[in-house]
């Protein structure tokens, strides 16, 4: 038997249906809504009581419009759907917006984001994503958003449909499928719930889930309250709920002989007095020792947390940022031209490490990723601190550098050639790089530069290598 426990959380959030004995009827909006049965922490069905994140935002819309939300339980997240299609139910509180289910849900603003993560066993590399799976296994969610993507964007690759993200990694744990792809924070509680050691966070799953609120068209009208009602939810409001479902420990087996020992304990203090200075030392060790294990859990949960939020943002390998970074920082900016950093000037310099597939097939892969970690370092040591360098994926780099003339990115390529051709590499390879240099000009999306910047390295590698050119 499993119980949740929540961090700095004494009680799971109560079931939206059992508030409303509190809430004056007349004159609000009675909405049935349906949820996934099966999703924590984002949302569930506990003892016939909605919980989750959901569940805490659903509370806040409660106070803040004329809206009222019953539940109508679900045994299966299909059926949820089913039931939306058919008007029994006509808001679900949690979920993206796909155009399957345009066609029968309207949808809120955007009010939550997680990034979705590939999971594999520790014996597997690292795949950074869906690119990369080859010929691999892949389990997915039926019924999930993900289910549409890949079939539109990577139809090759062989897939599996679970019931929900427990049976997908659990099919990973057991050997069954090779890789599974779901939401970072559903993956990561189940994980830590039931003890997966053997598996890992081994890539990026695609977009991020960017989670909206649903409702039929039936009952599209209410969208103008609902998203003012998330308009009013603060900042201080996101975090709490955040920090509550995001540190989530599990205890298992609860050992109920201890409770037969203490009421024992208890009996036996008042049926002899002689044993109460025993009875009372032995209560006291054990909270001492129950508290060091919390102690200990927690500083578990932290560091696995610290962890996650290292591996969002850079790469593996090399320790450098990564390509997820790197789109979300500059080029998902693109739309933006007011930003203040276009004012600047600023260059992009795309780096491909020339005949680097040579060098895999003639000393191995272990070879080529050490030679990867060394032009890494190379890279690091050759840039100002407020550049910023990227592994962009398999042997390319990119560096950005703000304040810059073309001539100062000319210069840094070319330090860079120096220190490469003065580096002591293993097996005394020798190493060069092509580099593609592109300035940010006036009112250009940054996606514009990017792409001249990468023609220009197509250029300096057709004219033979270990060279540069600028767009």
């Amino acid at each position: 038997m499993i119980f949740i426990t929540l961090i700095n959380a004494k009680h799971v959030s109560a079931s939206v249906v059992e508030t409303q004995s509190f809430i004056n009827l007349k004159n609000r909006n009675i909405i049935r809504y349906c949820v996934d049965p099966d999703w924590l922490p984002y949302e569930a069905i506990v003892d016939g009581r909605h919980t989750g994140i959901s569940s805490d935002y659903l509370a806040l819309l409660t106070d803040y419009t004329d809206l009222t939300f019953v539940l109508v339980p679900t045994s299966s997240w299909r059926q949820s759907l089913e039931l939306l299609k058919q008007g029994t139910c006509e808001l679900t509180p949690i979920l993206n917006q796909t155009p399957k289910r345009d066609a029968y849900l309207s949808f809120s603003d955007i009010f939550f984001k997680s990034p979705n993560v590939l999971v594999s066993l520790k014996s597997q590399p690292f795949l950074q994503g869906f690119e990369n799976i080859g010929d691999r296994l892949l389990a997915i969610p039926k019924d999930y958003r993900l289910v549409e993507y890949i079939q539109q964007f990577y139809p090759t690759i062989n897939t599996v449909l679970t019931d929900n993200e427990r049976q997908g990694l659990e099919k990973v744990a057991n050997g069954d499928v090779d890789v599974f792809v779901g939401s970072m924070f559903s993956v990561n509680a189940y994980i830590q719930q039931h003890g997966l050691t053997s598996l890992k966070i081994a890539g990026w799953g695609g977009p991020e889930d960017k989670l909206r609120i649903g409702v039929i068209h039936a009952k599209q009208d209410l969208l103008s309250q609902i998203n003012a009602g998330l308009a009013k939810i603060t900042q201080a409001d996101h975090i709490s709920i955040y920090r509550k479902w995001h540190n989530i420990t599990v205890i298992e087996d609860i050992d109920y002989s201890l409770v037969i020992q203490v009421m024992t304990a208890l009996g036996m203090f008042i049926l002899f007095l002689l044993y109460r200075t025993m009875c009372v030392s032995k209560y006291n060790l054990h909270l001492e020792t129950s508290n060091k294990q919390l102690q200990k859990l927690q500083l578990e949960l932290k560091k696995k947390n610290c962890d996650l939020d290292f591996l969002a943002q850079h790469d593996p390998l090399t320790k450098l940022y990564n390509r997820q970074y790197f789109n979300q920082t500059f080029l998902d900016d693109a739309r933006q031209p007011q930003k203040k950093m276009r004012q600047n000037n600023m260059s992009l310099i795309i780096i491909d490490i020339d005949f680097f597939k040579a060098i895999n097939d003639k000393h191995g892969h272990t070879i080529g990723d050490k030679i990867l970690v060394q032009v890494a370092q190379v890279l690091q040591a050759s840039v100002r601190e407020l550049d910023v360098v990227a592994r962009w994926g398999g042997e390319e780099f990119v560096v950005v550098c703000q304040h810059v003339a073309l001539h100062d990115a000319t210069e840094l390529c070319q330090r860079i050639t120096d220190e490469l051709s003065h580096f002591h590499f293993y097996h005394n390879i020798k190493v060069t790089c092509s580099f593609g240099i592109a300035l940010l000009s006036d009112n250009e999306p940054i996606q514009a530069c990017f792409e001249r910047a990468d023609a220009a390295l197509y250029k300096a590698k057709q004219s033979g290598r270990n060279q540069y050119c600028s767009a």
